[in-house]
């Protein structure tokens, strides 16, 4: 699915100091775009949405770079240079997946954010390994239930068939799209939402995969959670879901000019937000570093 650009901009960014590596899993080899970082915050793992792929998160990995231990951008299977989707696979692959790849990655607890799709397999992955997750940032996040016939028209906006319906696509995705970029934009777009392993990706999201109110009240580590008020991919009953669900001590910020992509309208804005957000989480004893925890062994004490 990838365009020449894209495969330009990985080489762009390998030469700059994110580098590639391929991850073997059980689903396949897991691309991660990843680099050192320059402070002291813990590190950063970045979970792109439905579509994208990691190097369209180049800006904020590069922003957060100087203030953390490391950076770490999958993809997921299907999606940028991961392996592809298998005929059957189902919809748990892509936590699946994540789950392996992070458990050879990362060897202390990071900040794990997602936006739009990788927000719901953020939550999901905090749940599955809570001891590796020291904050939680959802951008935009997806996941939330609607009735069958709202859930079933919300997944209709993503079957883009026409030039036409791609336009509207890009114009609801942005708070306010670029004019020079909007038809390159709708073209890629629309061959990529046509491509096979979105189009199995699509088919296998029902009702019976999306969060449950228990679900998002149960996450125990701190947690942000960033909105645009120009947000017109997901409906607003999403912001409802996670604002009367997420914990008590869960942060609420709704950003203006800030669509579903924000994270490209406002890259610096939300990389500030996220660092403040870093700087507060509490202090935790990293004395010990395991690589491959086991889910319910939790080596990482918080102290007091």
């Amino acid at each position: 699915m990838l365009s020449l650009p894209e495969r330009l901009a990985r080489r762009v960014l390998n030469a700059s100091g994110l580098k590639s590596r391929h991850v073997p899993t059980r689903v396949g080899d897991i691309h991660v775009l990843e680099g050192a970082g320059g402070g002291g915050l813990p590190p950063i793992v970045v979970l792109h949405g439905l579509a994208a792929h990691a190097v369209c998160y180049a800006g904020l990995l590069k922003r957060f770079q100087p203030h953390v231990r490391s950076v770490i951008a999958p993809d997921m299977p299907g999606h940028g240079f991961s392996a592809p989707l298998r005929p059957g696979d189902p919809p748990t692959v892509l936590l699946d997946a994540l789950v392996e790849t992070l458990d050879r990655v990362l060897d202390q607890p990071a900040i794990i954010l997602g936006n739009s799709m990788g927000g719901l397999v953020a939550i999901r992955y905090a749940l599955a390994r809570p001891h590796m997750v020291r904050g939680l940032a959802l951008v935009s996040p997806g996941g939330a239930p609607l009735p069958p016939a709202q859930h079933a028209a919300f997944l209709d906006r993503f079957r883009i068939d026409t030039y036409g319906q791609a336009l509207e696509f890009v114009d609801d995705v942005f708070a306010k799209v670029p004019p020079l970029i909007r038809h390159p934009i709708a073209h890629n777009l629309r061959r990529r939402f046509n491509h096979p392993q979105l189009r199995q990706l699509l088919g296998e999201i029902s009702p019976s995969v999306l969060l449950t109110p228990g679900e998002l009240a149960s996450l125990h580590m701190p947690v942000l959670f960033v909105w645009g008020r120009e947000e017109r991919i997901l409906p607003r009953a999403h912001y409802r879901f996670f604002a009367q669900n997420l914990p008590a001590h869960a942060e609420l910020v709704e950003f203006s000019d800030f669509g579903h992509i924000g994270f490209m309208e406002q890259p610096t804005a939300l990389t500030q937000r996220v660092l403040d957000f870093a700087r507060r989480l509490p202090a935790q004893d990293v004395s010990q570093h395991c690589s491959t925890c086991a889910p319910g062994h939790d080596t990482f004490r918080a102290s007091a």
